[in-house]
This record gives C-alpha cells, structure tokens and sequence, in this order.
C-alpha cells in the first residue's frame, strides 16, 4: 500500500511545472499545477514528496505568521524606519554610492530589493523583526547592488570590502523565512 497523500490545497494556473509551498506559522501546504495535469500525478508528486512537507512543516510552526498589513506591521514600520535611516546615512558615503530613494513594505520572499538604474531600493518591513546585524546587512547588500547590480563576482568583492562577515550574516538571515 502507497505511503498517504499529504493534505494541500490546490490551485490550477497557466504554468509549465509543478510548484509547492508550506506557509509559515501553519504548515499548510499549497500546491500550483499546470492546468491540464491529472490529478493523479499532481498526487503522485505530492506524495513523493512526503517527507520534504513534514521537514518543511516542522520548521514551518516554529516560525512567526507572515506579516501580514495591520497594526504589527505598522509598529514595525515606525521601529524600522529610524533604523534604515541611520544606516544608509552612515553607509552611503562609507561604500560612495550616490543617495538612494528607499522605502519599505511586506514583501513575501525577499529581505529587500534594488532598482540600480533608478536608486530606489526596497526593504522589507519583516526586517523589524530581526537582530540589527541582519538589518545592516540587507542594508549594504542593496547599497552594494548601486556598484554592482548583479550577485556575481564584483558584487562578493564590493560586500567583502565593506562587511567582511557578510557570509555569515547571509547564511544567518536565510535560515530565517519572510513568509
């Protein structure tokens, strides 16, 4: 007899492969599948997969709820915003990158983003949530994306020259969820 199907939730969209997530705080399980895939290889894919979910849903109800708009994510907006001021003022002209615009907002699977070619660079108000080394290093990481827009081999140079333990930071924050 074949191992059970994990329960989940699925939605049919115009997409190529099958895609899975566990949601944070519950560990509901949610399914993406291409519109014409049979319902017994989605099953078939999700209970090979059986394993992956329980791992995943471990971890999942050890983490926070996603942030969700509201009066938590207003709070840490207003803790944040003093934060991310004071460090792009004292980074900016440390790594000589032109002034940003920056502004925050949820975002669900990132810590933060940068438009190079228009300096507007977005953080994620999950960051309120975190240690201030994690925020300064999301900090420099976007700052260092005005240098170098890409993650490549001049963009490790540029953070190696200004956050020396930036490695450490990355692989600490990661194993860390947004959502």
């Amino acid at each position: 007899m074949p191992a059970p199907i994990p329960a989940y939730t699925l939605t049919r969209k115009r997409m190529k492969n099958l895609r899975m997530v566990v949601v944070s705080g519950t560990g509901e399980v949610r399914v993406s599948a291409p519109l014409r895939a049979p319902q017994r290889e989605i099953d078939a894919w999700v209970r090979s997969k059986a394993e992956w979910i329980a791992a995943k849903q471990a971890e999942a109800v050890a983490r926070p709820v996603a942030l969700a708009p509201g009066p938590e994510a207003d709070a840490l907006r207003r803790e944040l915003r003093p934060v991310l001021a004071a460090l792009v003022d004292e980074w900016v002209p440390r790594m000589g990158v032109p002034e940003p615009t920056w502004r925050m907002r949820i975002m669900r699977s990132r810590w933060g983003s940068c438009n190079h070619t228009t300096r507007v660079i977005t953080f994620s108000v999950e960051l309120g949530r975190q240690d201030y080394h994690l925020v300064e290093y999301v900090v420099v990481h976007e700052l260092a994306h005005l240098l170098e827009p890409n993650h490549g081999p001049g963009f490790s140079a540029v953070m190696d020259a200004h956050l020396p333990g930036w490695r450490e930071h990355r692989a600490e924050l990661n194993g860390r969820s947004v959502d």
